[in-house]
Formats: C-alpha cells, sequence, structure tokens
C-alpha cells in the first residue's frame, strides 16, 4: 500500500530531514514538497487528496494554523511538525491529526504515523470498492449485463420490478425495491427518497426544498415519510458558511 505525502516547511534543512525520516516507512510516499503554504494548497486543489499532509506551522504569507481549514479537506491525515511548543494547542484546535516537536525523533515519527495508518480503511474495505458491481440478466438465458455503483445514477421501483438509470442505459430487472437495496449494501452511497426512488449520492448535483436534482438532471421528489433522514444526511456533510 503506497501512502501519498507532501511536506511544507520553508526551510530546505527541515524537508530534507522529514522526508528522510518517512523512508522509515516503506509506505509513505512523498510526492512534492513546498517552502510556500499557498502553493501547496494550489497543487491539492489541482491534483487532488493526498493521505498525508506534513506541515510547519511558523510559515511565511500563509501560516499552517490559517491554512489548516482547507489542508483538511485534501488529506487523511495533516501533522504540524513545529519547533514552537506553544502552537499545539492551536494545532489540535483545527483538527491536526498529530503534532511533531522538532527535531524529530525516528520513533516519535514511527509511532505517530503507524498510529494513524492503522486509522485508515482496511485492506478489506478497499477490496469492497473495487468488487461494487451488480449483474444484470440480459435477453438471453446466459448473458449478464455488468452494471458499476459508480455508474448507477438512480433506480425506480414500479409494481414486481425496478429500472436501473446508469449513465448509458436503462437496465430493468425483476425484484422489488427494498430487495435491491439489500442487494446493493451500501447505505453511504445509495439513499431512499420515497417509495419508488433510490438515488445515489455521488450523483446528487443540487438540492432545493423538497427536490433532487441528479447529475442526468432529473428533477426527484423527496416523499414526506422519508425527508427526516435525508435532510439530517444533507446536513451533517453540509460546510456552514462564514
Amino acid at each position: 500500500m503506497e501512502l501519498k505525502c507532501i511536506i511544507i516547511d520553508d526551510e530546505p534543512h527541515a524537508i530534507s530531514e522529514l522526508k528522510e525520516l518517512t523512508h522509515c516507512l516503506s509506505s509513505l510516499h512523498v510526492i512534492k514538497t513546498f517552502m510556500d503554504t499557498s502553493e501547496a494548497i494550489d497543487f491539492l486543489q489541482n491534483h487532488g487528496p493526498v493521505d498525508f499532509v506534513f506541515s510547519d506551522i511558523n510559515m511565511p504569507g500563509l501560516n499552517g494554523i490559517d491554512a489548516a481549514l482547507v489542508l483538511r479537506k485534501y488529506c487523511h491525515f495533516l501533522i504540524f511538525v513545529s519547533a514552537h511548543s506553544e502552537f499545539a494547542l492551536d494545532a489540535y484546535g483545527v483538527s491536526a491529526s498529530a503534532y511533531l516537536l522538532k527535531p524529530v525523533s525516528q520513533g516519535n515519527f514511527v509511532q505517530k504515523v503507524d498510529e494513524l495508518i492503522a486509522k485508515l480503511p482496511s485492506v478489506g474495505q478497499a477490496q469492497q470498492k473495487e468488487d461494487d458491481v451488480l449483474f444484470i440478466k440480459g435477453n438471453s438465458k446466459n448473458n449478464f449485463i455488468k452494471v458499476n455503483y459508480n455508474d448507477i445514477i438512480y433506480i425506480e421501483g414500479l409494481l414486481n420490478y425496478v429500472i436501473i438509470y446508469t449513465e448509458r442505459d436503462k437496465l430493468i430487472t425483476y425484484m422489488g425495491l427494498t430487495e435491491i437495496l439489500q442487494k446493493l449494501g451500501r447505505t453511504d452511497l445509495f439513499f431512499r427518497i420515497n417509495k419508488s426512488m433510490i438515488i445515489s449520492t455521488n450523483h446528487i448535483r443540487q438540492v432545493n426544498g423538497n427536490m433532487v436534482y441528479l447529475s442526468n438532471n432529473a428533477p426527484l421528489g423527496i416523499g414526506r415519510s422519508y425527508r427526516s433522514a435525508f435532510q439530517e444526511y444533507i446536513l451533517k456533510r453540509t460546510l456552514n458558511n462564514l
């Protein structure tokens, strides 16, 4: 398992020392180093998230504490590495995963990082995502159509069959809506919004009142008895406007 990391520090020797420490753990791979926090944020926004961000706090321009709100969006773990112990409380106040005091010992580094790696999703969970597929019977006896979970936009229940709307097709299979929801088994990815509709949360484009708009522009109504659970789902994932 390769874990991607970036290092942010305005002192070249500190970057070199920290990079050397990452070699103690074969799973860590430093993909980029930065002497400017804003440049690191630009990189993450353009290239996507990493597993670890190791960042100094006392930086020119945008300091580590002020940058934490953005950095946390683009990593599993944010570890502050600082020569100043007085910043520790501020660091944990912005949900830092760990705080390492310079000079960082090899033992302390390995212990902290190992503790965090243990919190990552297990290989079994990662494998589950790879296996997120369904096979729908085709027109002939031995014909089966593979459907990736990520391709499913929503599922509509009609009498004794359902229609699966994907990015490319409409597929029909003869089972009930409750049965297919159990078959999917991913309550984090599929959500029932009324008696006859299951939507993929990956394809939600907008929620407006009691209507959900999906990536194929389909407007679907949220049933009265399903609104409370759906609103709770949305609120848990809503960023407050500052």
